[in-house]
């Protein structure tokens, strides 16, 4: 006990913490604003299950070990809170203890007995985990100092304080009790120590030595405990750490309803965006809080660009490196962005135009010197994404890294007009013909000739709207699926109908490229149409349409309830209105597309179905459901060339090949073409037949 000591200690260690965290704080609410204080109730269930419960780390198959070594010392870590404080304490008061925690109550007795257990585990992790970087050395793992230093600080974290209360136990038990060490000691509960085995068997390994030698063991045991543990809190916020203090937070802060953020809806008539470069992401200061709240949180730990199609294929897209280059921009110009922002709150609407233009000036002086896109991240990197959020599904800490992509090809495309060229093809087929083939929109429903297939101008009273999508519409091969879903419709007597040449591209190639002009002049167009006709209910067989019509359209008022075909089907089949004949012969297996997934959580229903047609059951890829694998086609690749490493669905089509299936089901037309194009690559579409759910479904109906 040595209250001015520890004093000292308290007010030097908090007041370094305090002052880098109010730093980060201020750089942080200097950023553009976002809204995330809604559904509270949701949020904190988020904040217990994902970062509390760690349930993506203990959740993945893949990295179970891992996954529960990280969970148990993070699980200790909680647990020690209480310790600490307790500790705290004792340098104020010898025998402090918190409220309901002293040994008059069973509490207090579970709580060492539990703490005691953790220390002893939180240890063997610890050893775990240096072992585990040091000779298993996983490939996604990053070797650096810093990593070897927080493990450190944690096994003498865990050390000091087994030891503290293992030269106790040694002081009171063999050594007479000198100075009347204070000791949980309850008649009905028994000794402290017949609660701690951990501490007794530490206590063991010293008990050799003499009562003076234990005496300053406990003493340095408790002191550099505290010592070491204002040193772990001061060095978290410095470092990849950081996220010890942030995932929390970030977790309880991330998007609901929708996996992430949704694309803002960009206010392209405001001449002041235009002209102060806000459209899109152009410069650091243009994340949000909550952007820059992710980049504070990135653990490094590699998952992501294990999992990234883009990153496994040999694309330069290194997503902890993405973060990190952002991060580090963002902390070399946090003066710049703190003092931009004070700037930017003094500028009235009402103010002195001159004073205005003046401050205007200033603000633009603080942008940092170096290209967002260019000097920090480089164009290949950006425009390798296929947006498939592979990424986030598997992110311990709910980091959000495709908004921020989708946002900074805004900036791009909007501002500095530099987005690849080889999609001027595609962009000027969407503006004049409605659709990136290119192909005249009056041959949009050509596919439907004598399939007696009503259109929405002639007989609008329909309860479905069939959304065809470009490449049902012209896709020669995609057309076929959309026969046999109107096969399908037909034989369960459902009243639907097509907009034939009124439909155009929902625009989510456009917005996922970051031409947010086409896409809204597109959305807009089919929103008048729709709501023209008075459209409820939509099926498609296409999951990106389902994602921008479900999900994008209702904030420019376009209200609709959308499935996606597989979905319908499945419920066709168990409302009885079509049934299903085990006649697929061979193997089976089912390519999950990332916007029927990851986007929209469809999963059960196709298999469901697949499962119902096949004699031979479903055999599963290695990487399905949540994380499957992305065809490649997806954030406006298919109009690119891979013109680095090696073709994503290339990659794809080899692990199908090496399930050894004679069918593989897809239910989206990108992933379609992607997986037929591996196939004959390898030469293989001979052997395994690539179909849609459709394709199958119509062919083995009752």
């Amino acid at each position: 006990m040595n209250p001015l000591f520890m004093s000292l200690l308290l007010i030097v260690g908090l007041a370094i913490f305090a002052r880098t965290m109010y730093y980060k704080t201020m750089l942080l609410m200097a950023l553009e604003s976002a809204d995330r204080a809604n559904h509270i109730k949701e949020r904190f269930k988020n904040m217990v299950i994902l970062a509390l419960g760690q349930k993506r780390l203990v959740g993945r198959k893949k990295e179970r070990i891992p996954g529960i070594m990280h969970a148990l010392i993070f699980w200790g870590f909680c647990i020690l809170i209480i310790r600490s404080l307790t500790l705290y304490g004792e340098g104020f008061s010898e025998g402090f203890q918190l409220p309901f925690f002293g040994d008059d109550f069973i509490i207090g007795y579970l709580y060492i007995a539990l703490k005691d257990i953790m220390e002893g585990v939180v240890l063997l992790m610890v050893i775990y985990a240096i072992f585990r970087r040091v000779v298993l050395k996983p490939e996604r793992l990053h070797n650096t100092w810093e990593a070897y230093l927080v493990l450190g600080m944690i096994g003498v974290l865990m050390i000091s304080d087994l030891l503290l209360d293992g030269a106790r136990y040694n002081l009171i038990m063999l050594h007479n009790n000198p100075e009347h060490l204070h000791f949980f000691n309850n008649p009905q509960y028994g000794s402290e120590f017949l609660w701690t085995p951990v501490s007794v068997g530490a206590g063991t390994l010293i008990s050799w030595m003499s009562a003076d030698t234990n005496r300053v063991i406990m003493v340095c045991g408790f002191w550099v405990h505290i010592i070491t543990q204002l040193i772990f809190l001061n060095f978290l916020p410095l470092g990849k750490h950081f996220h010890v203090i942030t995932s929390l937070p970030n977790v309880f802060l991330k998007s609901l309803g929708y996996p992430h953020e949704k694309p803002k809806l960009l206010d392209l008539e405001d001449e002041a965006a235009w002209e102060d470069e806000t459209l899109g992401i152009n410069h650091i200061h243009q994340l949000s809080w909550k952007q820059g709240l992710d980049l504070y949180t990135c653990t490094e730990c590699g998952r992501c660009k294990e999992v990234c199609p883009a990153y496994t294929t040999d694309k330069p897209l290194n997503l902890h490196e993405f973060n990190d280059n952002l991060k580090f921009e963002m902390l070399d110009n946090a003066d710049s962005i703190v003092r931009r922002a004070k700037l930017s709150a003094t500028i009235r609407q009402d103010g002195d135009p001159e004073e205005t233009e003046k401050i205007k000036a200033e603000m633009a002086e603080l942008r940092s010197k170096k290209q967002l896109v260019g000097d920090v991240i480089s164009e290949d990197t950006l425009w390798a994404c296929t947006t498939c959020r592979a990424c986030e599904q598997v992110c311990p800490v709910a980091i959000e890294h495709v908004p921020r992509i989708i946002a900074m090809r805004q900036g791009q495309t909007l501002m500095a007009e530099a987005y690849p060229k080889e999609l001027n093809p595609a962009l000027k087929g969407l503006e004049r013909n409605g659709n990136p083939w290119g192909i005249g929109y009056d041959k949009r429903a050509d596919w439907a000739e004598g399939l007696d297939v009503k259109m929405m101008a002639e007989n609008s009273d329909v309860e479905y709207l069939l959304w065809v999508g470009c490449a049902g519409s012209f896709d020669d091969r995609s057309k076929k699926v959309s026969a046999s879903l109107v096969k399908i419709l037909q034989k369960a007597d459902i009243s639907f109908a097509i907009l034939g040449t009124e439909e155009k591209c929902t625009g989510d190639f456009a917005r996922r490229v970051g031409n947010e002009m086409l896409f809204q002049m597109m959305a807009q167009e089919n929103i008048e149409t729709l709501n023209n006709y008075k459209v409820k209910k939509i099926i498609t067989a296409c999951p990106h349409c389902l994602n921008t019509l479900k999900h994008e359209y209702p904030e420019m008022g376009g209200n609709y309830e959308v499935i996606h075909h597989a979905e319908f089907i499945h419920q066709l089949v168990q409302e009885g209105k079509i049934s299903l004949k085990r006649t697929l012969e061979g193997t089976l297996t089912y390519h999950d597309p990332c916007y029927l997934g990851r986007y929209n959580s469809v999963y059960d229903q196709p298999r469901s179905v697949l499962k119902s047609i096949s004699n031979w059951g479903l055999t599963e890829l290695e990487r399905h459901g949540q994380e499957s694998f992305c065809c490649g086609a997806g954030g406006g690749r298919m109009w690119m060339e891979e013109t680095i490493g090696k073709r994503i669905n290339l990659e794809r089509a080899e692990e199908i090949v090496g399930k050894d299936v004679a069918n593989v089901a897809v239910g989206c037309p990108f992933c379609l073409t992607m997986i037929e194009d591996g196939m004959k690559e390898l030469e293989k579409e001979e052997d395994i037949r690539t179909q849609d759910i459709a394709e199958l479904v119509a062919k083995n109906m009752g």
